[in-house]
């Protein structure tokens, strides 16, 4: 019951949020992440907070990159720039 809860948080949170300093990049809709986690377009799912919050519930599928291990986790990320990258958090700071 609590994953659950946290999953539809992290569902709303995601769709809600608007920041403004994130304007160059493309927010999408629930609609559109259930299609790329359906696999109808391919993406990468990525849980940006740190392990700790990843390992208590995460959105199935996701993997756990937060900011400052981005370079050295690189390596789990696709070799083609083309498949889009799905990026979520707690949205603080």
């Amino acid at each position: 019951m609590r994953r659950t809860k946290i999953v539809s948080f992290l569902f709303v949170f995601l769709f809600l949020t608007a920041a403004t300093s994130l304007a160059q990049f493309p927010i999408i809709d629930a609609e559109q992440l259930k299609s790329h986690m359906r696999g109808t377009q391919k993406a990468v799912l990525i849980d940006a907070r740190p392990a700790e919050e990843y390992q208590q519930a995460h959105i199935p599928g996701a993997i756990n990159i937060p900011p400052e291990l981005m370079k050295e986790e690189r390596t789990q990320l696709p070799k083609n720039k083309k498949t889009p990258l799905i990026f979520y958090c707690r949205g603080e700071g």
